[in-house]
């Protein structure tokens, strides 16, 4: 049993925390948070018995042996490194850095000290995504040609928040476009039975505006067996969340492809362990005929998170997500962000 220690008791915490509660393979133990009020409504909420005042009192616990880093994608860096030197194992929210220079530190990190780091990218731990790339595999849609995904939303205005805020990493790109980014590189692996591919070329347009993060945007790719990708993502832009992908013999849809069978995301309390987990669907589109093909869950999205963790842990990477798969998508990031002129402090 993983007894988890939590840095940074905020929304994304709180989903994960309610997940934890349908896994048999680690609880919740201890929470951190620079307020220590706020740590305790989180800790009542989810019944953990430690509350620690800072980050680095719940690293010197004993009684931790992962930590699941949700703080803002800046200050990632200092506390991955923190946690692997203090030994604990490492979940950490997605993007796993702001740049590949940083991803790589983070990587290091985990090699040297011998722990495990995984980036929180959940939806490639459900089954949904293992059904995509069965299916993809064994010809449903004939030679796949192009993967669209897109994932963008419209938030207001605020140059101080967490989107708009060029100095806590704000911009679709950063936030939210890393995971159409993901899944092109999932598909086209997928097509070449692969667990993913990084593109040979990217080229991109979009908009920066007054706060100088990327408002909208969009890019496409080119990988090595030639499928071509169309990602775009935004937070001053309601797009929808989606992958679809077009193969010379049909077209294979994934309506709800970042948060399928998830009570937990959108529960504002710890749900009762009776809670039922609805099944996702694909829509297979070949022939003239349309076929919905149900997947099936038996836990929250978050549950297979933390259990793909628990899998995985004496490996100290998960196939799921492994590090170079982190760092693949971390470049295609940079990429992207270079082809609109887009760079932060951590860039210097």
């Amino acid at each position: 049993m993983i007894r988890w220690g939590i840095i940074g008791p905020g929304s994304i915490a709180r989903v994960f925390c309610n997940g934890l509660r349908f896994s048999q393979t680690g609880a919740a133990v201890a929470v951190a948070s620079r307020d220590r009020q706020k740590a305790a409504q989180f800790a009542d909420l989810f019944s953990i018995e430690t509350v620690h005042a800072s980050y680095d009192a719940l690293l010197a616990d004993s009684g931790v042996d992962a930590v699941y880093v949700a703080t803002i994608h800046p200050a990632h860096l200092e506390w991955v490194e923190k946690a692997a030197a203090a030994g604990k194992h490492i979940l950490v929210e997605k993007p796993m850095g702001m740049n590949a220079v940083q991803v790589e530190a983070m990587v290091e990190a985990a090699r040297s000290n011998d722990v495990f780091l995984m980036e929180a990218f959940m939806y490639r731990c459900h089954p949904q995504m293992q059904k995509v790339a069965e299916l993809i595999a064994d010809g449903a849609i004939g030679t796949v040609r192009v993967v669209r995904s897109a994932f963008g939303y419209r938030a207001g205005f605020n140059p101080d928040s967490r989107a708009y805020s060029r100095d806590l990493g704000g911009g679709g790109i950063m936030d939210v476009g890393c995971y159409p980014a993901s899944a092109a590189r999932f598909v086209a692996g997928a097509a070449s039975e692969k667990a993913f591919l990084d593109p040979t070329e990217v080229k991109a347009n979009g908009i920066i505006g007054e706060s100088g993060v990327d408002y909208y945007t969009a890019a496409t790719l080119r990988f090595e067996n030639d499928v071509i990708g169309e990602i775009s993502t935004g937070v001053a832009c309601n797009l929808p969340g989606e992958i679809a992908v077009f193969g010379e013999e049909g077209i294979l849809r994934v309506p709800q492809p970042w948060l399928p069978s998830s009570p937990c995301r959108t529960a504002q309390h710890a749900l009762p362990l009776d809670t039922t987990f609805p099944s996702s669907k694909l829509v297979l589109e070949r022939g003239g005929s349309v076929e919905h093909i149900e997947v099936v869950a038996d836990r929250d999205l978050f549950t297979y998170e933390a259990d793909v963790v628990a899998a995985h842990i004496d490996a100290r990477q998960a196939p799921t997500m492994n590090w170079d798969d982190s760092l693949g998508n971390m470049r295609l990031l940079d990429q992207w962000r270079a082809q609109i002129g887009l760079r932060y402090p951590q860039d210097a």
